[in-house]
């Protein structure tokens, strides 16, 4: 079992970590699992946005190491270590596909969120918090350097000395310090209220062409490792490529007339030899 749903409604995706019992720590289940269905739900281009949840008190524990345990072998030659090293990439795919994706993904967390549940977290493009969530780098307090994302994505969200003190010491930085350095966008009094805000936060994105928002989270991505001067490169190049003066006219008459504007919808990824349009056709969608 892979320990999470994923649900699809009017254009947002809800996944919800399921393993309360066990603080929704990361299974191998999870871990083999979430990257081909977030790559499914991004090809097919009916997905506008995504809300990340969990049910129980915690949001997610980290990865479950009683699981695995018996499973990750000791690197003890080369060959070891090698494919130890691809073990390392594939999981860190699994929260880099969210970060890739073409639809923004908002995290609603609650209680706990530690080790590899703070590199999912960092992973999403904004995070909704209850006052009652704390966040740590778990893995400095087991003896494991951080490697899925912790490290590359935390000290371009927060200041780099509160980074090193969760990273060097093991600290936890709590539901209001986050907020305070921008990490959490918005603190809710409840697990409900926090989905509810990133639910909002997904539904406002819904109400967006969906081209210019798969551009402008590709610009932001892109931006956040590169120049200044590339990055402008990158999005003249980008947007000679996406423009859309149907979708420019659609804003501006829906605004006139204060009515739902008509986009034109992301098309499926292309498969060599399959069809490159969307389920519904290629038509627009009402938002």
């Amino acid at each position: 079992m892979p320990g999470y749903t994923i649900g699809l409604d009017a254009g947002i995706a809800h996944l919800i970590l399921e393993r309360p019992q066990s603080g929704n720590a990361l299974g191998a289940g999870f871990w083999n699992g979430l990257a081909p269905d977030i790559s499914a739900l991004d090809r097919s281009g009916e997905v506008r946005a995504m809300v990340l949840s969990s049910g129980g008190r915690n949001f997610c524990a980290g990865m479950d190491l009683d699981e695995f345990a018996g499973g990750i072998p000791e690197p003890d030659s080369p060959g070891s270590r090698e494919s130890f090293y691809h073990l390392a990439l594939s999981l860190q795919e699994t929260f880099s596909c969210l970060e890739r994706a073409r639809f923004p993904v908002f995290a609603a967390i609650q209680g706990a969120c530690l080790g590899a549940g703070l590199e999912l977290a960092a992973a999403c493009d904004l995070r909704y918090a209850t006052r009652d969530s704390y966040f740590r780098i778990e893995e400095i307090n087991t003896g494991i350097m951080a490697d899925v994302g912790a490290l590359q994505r935390l000290p371009k969200i927060l200041p780099e000395p509160v980074v090193k003190e969760m990273a060097f010491l093991g600290e936890t930085l709590h539901a209001d310090e986050a907020a305070q350095h921008g990490f959490v966008t918005r603190l809710a009094d409840t697990p409900d209220a926090a989905i509810k805000l990133a639910m909002a936060a997904a539904d406002q994105v819904c109400r967006k062409a969906p081209v210019a928002i798969a551009g402008t989270k590709a610009a932001l991505r892109w931006a956040r490792d590169h120049s200044v001067a590339d990055s402008l490169e990158w999005s003249a190049r980008t947007q000679s490529a996406l423009w859309s003066t149907h979708d420019i006219s659609a804003a501006l008459r829906a605004r006139k007339a204060r009515t739902d504007p008509l986009f034109e919808p992301l098309l499926a990824k292309p498969v060599l030899g399959g069809s490159t349009s969307s389920p519904g056709g290629g038509d627009p969608q009402p938002d």
